[in-house]
């Protein structure tokens, strides 16, 4: 899948509120290069490329609330991550750990 792919899933998730196309494709860049240097891969695995969607409609969507911590009205509480791509972390330390024992380059330790 290619980025192209990953905007339109995007525009389709968001509707007709959705911020302009070039917009988008920056925030899809911009996830995608932070997930690369995470996942330490020069190309994002096709396998993230859900991960990528759903981080790019998140950070969206805190487009005009941008470092906001936390904000009360009525019964209404809004906060943010700091980091949109935390929520993500075990699914990411799932493709680390796979990929240094598959690899033979990572360090395992075996208990006796």
């Amino acid at each position: 899948m290619n980025d192209a792919t990953i905007l339109d899933r995007v525009k389709t998730r968001l509707g007709s509120t959705r911020p302009p196309d070039d917009l988008i494709i920056e925030l899809i860049q911009t996830i995608n290069d932070r997930l690369c240097i995470r996942l330490g891969e020069e190309n994002l695995p096709e396998v993230f490329n859900s991960i990528c969607v759903d981080a790019v409609i998140k950070a969206v969507r805190r487009i005009y609330y941008e470092g906001i911590s936390s904000e009360n009205v009525s019964n209404l509480s809004t906060s943010f991550y700091e980091d949109i791509l935390s929520e993500y972390a075990n699914e990411i330390n799932s493709f680390l750990k796979g990929k240094i024992n598959s690899s033979g380059n990572g360090k395992v330790v075996h208990f006796l």
